[in-house]
């Protein structure tokens, strides 16, 4: 089976409309929550791809949103009624309403097979796209992780192919920005281990006196973790954003030379309205 291979299919509930009439909703299927709160199934799925909304609870083949699907959702159009691009939207999202800065997100720990639920993706599909360098776990003792971002990973992948892309396409196009990520991430530890990691591992001299060997070990160790996961986090951030702005730059200068009047019109289209169409 290749990726291409994926079925996309709408879930169907088997317990057909027993929970209608029943004075508070705790579950919706997809076309009942899009209803609910007046999107398009193809809108909430738009939102749910670019990671506004999380991914639903899944039954057997049945997919399962909640009460906090429906409030992420009235909370997005009641920002887009106040004239926020979708753009806009995810940096407030991202940032939160109980915290001013939250760089580093609280993400579920994931194992292959949960990722293939809910991308939809068969694991033989997802060891596949491990085996090409795109899709990357973590490696930890007890086995490989995943997280959401995973999952969005993989839905945005299945998008690529339905706008005409294949993965030999994808692998050929990306082949050296993986191999140049790997150089980065190297550079940036090594730059934070002489800038930042002496600091840091150096012990507080407040209360040393009350506190014993192990609690400043452990003090250590969780300040240098966090300092690693904002790190990446913030790199991360600006990398994506400067690919990005490079490559629609670069898409514009080359649809301007070669492209029909028809193209530069859907680009500029497309670039005066990031991520804002269903």
């Amino acid at each position: 089976m290749t990726i291409r291979d994926v079925p996309v299919t709408e879930a169907t509930d088997p317990q057909g409309d027993a929970a209608e009439g029943a004075p508070e909703r705790s579950r919706y299927r997809a076309a009942e929550l899009a209803d609910e709160v007046g999107i398009s199934i193809q809108l909430l799925r738009s939102y749910q791809s670019k990671g506004l909304v999380p991914p639903p609870r899944h039954e057997g083949r049945v997919a399962w949103y909640g009460p906090h699907h429906r409030e992420r959702l009235l909370h997005i159009r009641h920002l887009k009624d106040r004239g926020f691009s979708l753009r806009m939207i995810a940096e407030t999202l991202d940032e939160g309403a109980e915290s001013p800065l939250t760089l580093v997100e609280e993400r579920e720990v994931l194992r292959l097979t949960e990722v293939a639920e809910r991308s939809g993706v068969p694991v033989e599909v997802l060891r596949a796209l491990e085996a090409s360098g795109l899709l990357r776990p973590h490696h930890l003792e007890d086995g490989d992780r995943y997280s959401d971002a995973d999952v969005r990973f993989v839905r945005n992948v299945l998008t690529l192919l339905g706008v005409g892309l294949s993965l030999d396409d994808l692998m050929r196009i990306a082949r050296k920005q993986l191999d140049t990520s790997d150089a980065l991430g190297r550079d940036v530890m090594d730059a934070w281990s002489q800038l930042v990691g002496t600091r840091l591992r150096r012990p507080r001299r407040d209360g040393d006196e009350d506190r014993g060997p192990d609690a400043h070990q452990r003090e250590h160790a969780e300040r240098v973790a966090a300092s690693i996961r904002a790190l990446a986090a913030i790199v991360g951030q600006l990398v994506a954003y400067r690919v990005e702005r490079a490559v629609l730059d670069a898409a514009r200068a080359k649809i301007e030379a070669e492209g029909t009047e028809a193209e530069r019109a859907a680009l500029a289209r497309t670039l005066g309205a990031p991520f804002d169409h269903p």
